[in-house]
């Protein structure tokens, strides 16, 4: 009779070499490419919870290895190898391998990990696939038209004078603000909430009503957060005792509600009140735009709208915050780039008065101030696709030639953000901050809002929102960080900035101080 250990060696010995017969089959499908050997693919609950080292993948690889992609191997594609669990996985660094991924008729389409993390109540834009994208898409866009834009900016502008009265910041010579990624994640709620569904709200009063004790921007902080979670875990898993995990379940709850019921209230508007709000919000227009569809049966269903209302809220509010706290952060410690960005809003505006919309095109260096700061911190750590057919893509090497990578059918690739952004073959010192870049017309535009047909709808809006906060911050304060005694402006980054960031639905820098000097 077999003893305990001797079962036990043998399933041990047995789960080993099927380890090994799979890592080295995986390592033959990714022809060998050079790149990270963890015991866990990043596509795995595990790996999205262990720290990031140089054995797992934690969730700041990407960030961790942003200057180490060029290093192991002559392409610009890498591929991660698990030895123990997952999928392997491809990584590039190439904008020209990015846009044959992301064109208009490639192999390419998204993952399911992907999809999980923007469909917690079902299809929407983002996660709906080849066939269903082109519906969501139709009905979406008519919302995202240039009157919008103007409404962003005379919101923003509204805004900030709202945030700087009702907090006092002109009743004393400087202001200290502890927290400014949670200042810039109100203005971002604030301005969605406003333009996107023509809310009037004060900044002194919560968005939204309250339902078992929550508000909205309490849910959006707590589904955000909790993202990989919900992504790699049964729904049953949230109702447990726990009191964290019954929190997550709570704030799912809560948003659903909140957003159905703004759904039911503008439907039950009248076509009149409707067309009254049409200029004013793009939800509006989106159900108008549904209702047009309905005879031609593409019409979205409650579930499809509530999805796609939570996908312009929640993914609209976190990539817009971090990016514009980090462009605030960044100027703080380059007070040569600040005076810049100040001369400029002078010269279009000299008068004092408040720049309007048709002034934002002039404010070509402040919108480089944040274009270079997405640069540096991308909202996004990347753009995960798998194969849906056996294909092959074209690899520039260092010396010039091109290399065909054949991939098969089901092979996860992530375009990194992170290693485009700090390529210097793209961008020459990659880690200063260099808004000066983005005013030469050749400098490499990237991907951090996608590329091709799917090209992120809200990139004007973000835009819009951010250079009119900037532009009117910069003109009445100077930007100054909360230096420790004896810290010079570059180690205030690396602490404050570099190193001390989050990657959940949106990535960029946590809570971190800055000090606003009111001008003379």
């Amino acid at each position: 009779m077999l003893s305990w250990t001797l079962i036990a060696l043998i399933t041990i010995s047995g789960w080993a070499i099927s380890c090994l017969i799979t890592y080295r089959r995986q390592l033959a499908d990714v022809q060998y490419l050079a790149g990270p050997r963890h015991p866990f693919s990043p596509f795995t609950l595990v790996a999205a919870l262990l720290p990031t080292t140089d054995w797992t993948a934690g969730l700041l690889m990407n960030w961790v290895g942003r200057h180490a992609c060029k290093s192991l191997g002559l392409h610009d594609v890498i591929a991660l190898v698990p030895f123990i669990s997952g999928r392997s996985v491809l990584y590039t660094r190439s904008v020209e391998v990015a846009k044959q991924i992301l064109g208009h008729k490639s192999d390419w389409d998204k993952v399911a990990e992907q999809v999980d993390a923007l469909a917690l109540f079902g299809e929407n834009l983002f996660s709906s696939y080849r066939e269903g994208w082109q519906r969501h898409r139709r009905i979406a866009g008519p919302g995202f038209k240039p009157k919008l834009y103007e409404q962003v900016w005379n919101e923003s502008i509204r805004t900030y004078y709202e945030m700087i009265r009702t907090e006092g910041w002109l009743a004393r010579e400087s202001y200290l603000h502890g927290d400014v990624t949670a200042m810039t994640s109100k203005i971002a709620l604030y301005l969605i909430a406003s333009c996107g569904f023509g809310m009037s709200l004060s900044w002194d009063k919560a968005v939204g009503e309250q339902i078992k004790g929550m508000t909205l921007g309490e849910c959006f902080h707590i589904v955000s957060s909790s993202i990989y979670a919900q992504i790699f875990l049964p729904k049953w898993v949230f109702r447990l005792p726990f009191k964290t995990l019954r929190k997550i379940h709570q704030a799912n709850f809560v948003l659903e509600s909140i957003l159905l019921g703004i759904i039911e209230r503008r439907k039950a508007d009248g076509a009149a009140n409707r067309k009254e709000r049409a200029e004013k919000d793009v939800f509006t227009l989106l159900l108008d735009a549904n209702e047009d569809e309905a005879d031609r049966k593409n019409a979205l269903t409650d579930r499809e709208l509530l999805s796609d209302v939570f996908l312009l809220l929640v993914a609209g509010h976190e990539t817009t915050s971090h990016a514009l706290a980090s462009s605030l952060g960044l100027l703080a410690c380059n007070p040569d780039i600040q005076e810049k960005a100040r001369k400029e809003i002078i010269s279009v505006v000299p008068d004092g008065c408040d720049p309007t919309f048709h002034d934002s095109e002039r404010f070509l260096y402040v919108q480089a101030c944040f274009l270079e700061a997405i640069r540096l911190f991308p909202s996004v750590a990347g753009i995960p696709q798998r194969a849906v057919a056996d294909t092959i893509l074209h690899i520039s090497a260092d010396n010039g030639t091109t290399t065909d990578l054949v991939v098969k059918r089901d092979q996860y690739i992530v375009i990194d953000l992170f290693a485009i952004s700090y390529n210097s073959s793209y961008y020459p010192d990659p880690d200063q901050y260099i808004p000066e870049r983005w005013l030469d017309p050749t400098t490499e535009q990237g991907v951090n809002f996608g590329a091709g047909p799917r090209i992120c709808i809200g990139r004007k809006f973000a835009l819009s929102e951010a250079t009119a906060i900037l532009a009117m911050i910069i003109r009445d304060f100077t930007i100054e960080p909360v230096l420790r005694e004896g810290e010079t402006l570059v180690q205030w980054r690396l602490r404050c900035l570099d190193g001390s960031v989050a990657n959940s639905l949106g990535f960029g820098p946590t809570a971190f101080p800055l000090r606003f000097k009111k001008r003379g």
